[in-house]
């Protein structure tokens, strides 16, 4: 028995990435254990390890997890596991995030994609005073072994860090279970106060520090590999219910159900524009709603769909060309224009001018 869970394979059906079931076994190798032994206990194959976008069962990591804390007794498991892995280990979700705008972005995008990286994983933002969280959870079998829970809170971290070139401001990291290893250990691999036994399995930022730009944003390399991960996606089963989490307050700042509809369809359009150029239809299938819902629901709010659409790609127009990095092809590109001319007839009807023009006045 491990941490409340007598037999590993009573856990539900889930999936996950393969690449980090083999990060655990060289982490695991690296301290003395034996390759073979790991791979075979967690019924993996080298094999695998070469398809990127292979998956394993659950059944395999909690396999490898009651192995390394078992036979590594001396050893913090959770904190050193964190601290050796790659975010490479991600696959296609790390590399969208790594390209992400900022903290809050990052957040959006790791709740979008976190199924191809477990099909059991889910995520919440609890509110606290002025602090966003930034929670996870998972099956109940999997959160009462609970050192699952601080390796995948502490990638999140790592992976954060890495976006944003350096630490992330965090004003505390807490876990809903007690310890196992010297809080310190924890405390140092965060850089913040760490608590045990509360509410949440969170990262607690200010509000403020969501906004955090993060250093690798790149808008056309993540269009393109966000269409790669809608398509891994959709190949997954469907979810049967949603994931039981740890005892987590599922008010975010964002939650869907609380949110406007219009500001539903706004963020699909932004997400939609380089990829459709924003289509109505594929903007309604993002918001799971009909075409003419989509269209009514821009009416309730005083504009049209089209008249939406315009607006957001004349904001996100201004705000890509302050950046004198991107290249005005570039800018055309995310906005969805398939030929500059295009772009420079949107661009003098929203301004009057050209983009260049309009650049060289900003100064």
């Amino acid at each position: 028995m491990l941490g409340g869970v007598e037999d590993p394979a009573e856990l539900s059906p889930d999936t996950a990435a393969a690449a980090p079931a083999f990060a655990y076994v060289d982490f695991g190798v690296a301290h003395g254990l034996s390759r073979e032994a790991l791979l075979e206990a967690a019924g993996l194959t080298e094999a695998i390890r070469d398809q990127p976008d292979a998956r394993v069962s659950t059944f395999a990591f909690v396999v490898l997890w009651r192995e390394l804390i078992s036979k590594l007794p001396e050893v913090v498991v959770p904190v050193e596991l964190v601290k050796s892995l790659d975010p490479s280990v991600l696959g296609v979700t790390g590399q969208v995030v790594l390209r992400a705008d900022d903290i809050a972005h990052a957040g959006r995008l790791v709740e979008r994609f976190m199924r191809l990286t477990d099909t059991g994983l889910s995520l919440t933002w609890p509110e606290r005073g002025d602090l966003v969280g930034f929670a996870i959870g998972h099956r109940p079998e999997v959160v009462a072994m609970r050192f699952p829970i601080e390796v995948m809170l502490g990638t999140g971290y790592r992976v954060l860090c890495h976006a944003a070139g350096g630490p992330v401001p965090l004003r505390e990291v807490t876990f809903a279970h007690p310890a196992g290893y010297p809080v310190a250990a924890y405390e140092e691999l965060f850089g913040v106060p760490v608590r045990f036994g509360a509410e949440h399995s969170a990262l607690w930022l200010s509000r403020e520090a969501l906004a955090t730009p993060l250093v690798g944003r790149d808008p056309i390399a993540r269009r393109y590999l966000e269409a790669y991960a809608e398509q891994l996606l959709a190949a997954l089963p469907a979810p049967e219910a949603p994931p039981s989490a740890s005892p987590v307050d599922t008010r975010g700042p964002r939650p869907e159900r609380e949110r406007a509809p219009i500001d539903l369809i706004r963020e699909a359009i932004l997400v939609e524009l380089a990829t459709s150029g924003a289509e109505l239809a594929r903007v309604a299938r993002r918001v799971a709603m009909s075409t003419r819902t989509v269209q009514r629901r821009c009416e309730e709010a005083g504009t049209s769909y089209q008249d939406l659409v315009e607006e957001l790609r004349a904001g996100m127009a201004r705000s890509l060309l302050r950046d004198r990095t991107r290249s005005i092809v570039d800018v055309a590109f995310e906005l969805g224009y398939a030929d500059l001319k295009g772009f420079y007839r949107a661009f003098r009807r929203w301004t009057g001018t050209t983009p260049a023009g309009w650049r060289a006045h900003q100064g």
